[in-house]
């Protein structure tokens, strides 16, 4: 009688061998939203605001980063970071889920919006650490220095658009010639014939139009900015970068005051190179400033005109936002970041009150935006 040894033989994996997670790896999400019924008499079924949209994929990036932190994110401590701060990381798909397809379908007042992405995880574990990571750890012993933020907002106070005609360029070729006629005249023996000449001229017309398009001029007005620097301010400080308003910084280091640079922003949407070196200078020149401020972050954040929205009733204004971030780097200025154009869009019920929440909506846009570009570069 034959006997038969069974070997078995167990290999134990790693728990996390089959999350294996890259940069190309795929998240599908779908989520429903509300699509909003308008008010007063709207007879048929609304389509979705470009709000209600940004909603659904905002939506559907958050969940899509729940598939990731389940499938890729398998280190306890990692977790237990993410829970710290989960509603701030939460908020900030926008800026390391990157959408590759999407897709919406409505049906009566629900939308639909499915969409497969991909996730930058080296991006996510540099905001889940508050940028701590690898490049800014050596750093870790020295005292961040401070930033220098100052917002100029501006809104659309007119809107000047001039439409030109269209400019024919006519062409013209003119030929001359001498045509000879002929009269004769006889008494019956004789022929006499007299030739006489006329001058003639031919005129070709031709040629080819330009077409200009529409021109527009914007008035621009200053906006109150007080708050909106306020609340920069505070989320830069809630994530580690300890502000300065920029009037006590003009006061105390002797840089151009408020009033200049909002004149110059109001026209020029820009510094002049002599109010900028002017800025830095004050910085490098005093010695206290030099040694506590080390950012410089302007930006301006433009409300265009509000306009009624067709489908929500609703005014609606757009909003642009624009900064660039200096870091000061043995007395010299180096742009470390350049933000924008970034569009965001918000409503309200009258023009007022849909500008100043797309001032807010700028503000905190514009601040974490500044706290992200920061942290991916481990500042």
């Amino acid at each position: 009688m034959k006997k038969f040894i069974f070997l078995s033989i167990m290999i134990f994996f790693p728990l996390n061998a089959f999350a294996v997670c890259n940069a190309d790896t795929t998240f599908d999400a779908t989520v429903t939203v509300d699509i909003p019924k308008p008010k007063g008499f709207f007879s048929g079924t609304p389509k979705p605001s470009p709000d209600v949209i940004s909603e659904g994929i905002t939506k559907a990036k958050q969940s899509v980063l729940q598939k990731f932190i389940s499938k890729c994110v398998t280190e306890r401590n990692k977790l237990d970071q993410y829970l710290k701060v989960k509603e701030t990381i939460d908020s900030q798909t926008d800026s390391f889920v990157n959408v590759t397809k999407s897709k919406q379908d409505q049906k009566d007042l629900k939308l639909n919006v499915k969409v497969r992405a991909t996730v930058n995880g080296k991006l996510f574990e540099s905001l889940l650490y508050g940028g701590n990571n690898t490049a800014s750890s050596s750093n870790s012993g020295k005292k961040r220095k401070r930033m220098v933020s100052f917002f100029i907002a501006r809104k659309a106070e007119s809107t000047d658009t001039k439409v030109y005609d269209n400019k024919v360029a006519k062409i013209q070729k003119v030929e001359k010639g001498v045509a000879a006629e002929k009269n004769a005249t006889t008494d019956g023996t004789t022929t006499v014939v007299n030739k006489e000449a006329s001058a003639f001229k031919k005129t070709v017309t031709g040629g080819s139009t330009e077409i200009k398009q529409r021109s527009s001029e914007r008035a621009w007005v200053i906006m109150p900015s007080s708050d909106l620097n306020n609340n920069i301010a505070k989320t830069l400080s809630n994530n580690g970068f300890r502000g300065i308003r920029y009037p006590s910084f003009a006061k105390r280091c002797g840089a151009p005051p408020s009033d200049i640079i909002e004149e110059e922003f109001s026209t020029l949407d820009k510094l002049t190179d002599d109010t900028e070196a002017e800025i830095f200078d004050a910085i490098a020149e005093n010695d206290r400033c030099n040694k506590i401020i080390g950012f410089v972050a302007i930006g301006t954040i433009n409300v265009n005109t509000a306009l009624v929205d067709k489908v929500s009733g609703n005014f609606t204004v757009s909003a642009s936002i624009r900064v660039d971030i200096s870091q000061i780097i043995d007395g010299f200025p180096e742009v470390v970041a350049s933000i924008g154009p970034v569009q965001v869009r918000s409503q309200g019920l009258e023009d007022n009150e849909a500008e100043k929440n797309a001032l807010i909506k700028a503000g905190e846009k514009a601040a974490q935006e500044i706290v992200n570009s920061l942290k991916a570069q481990g500042i």
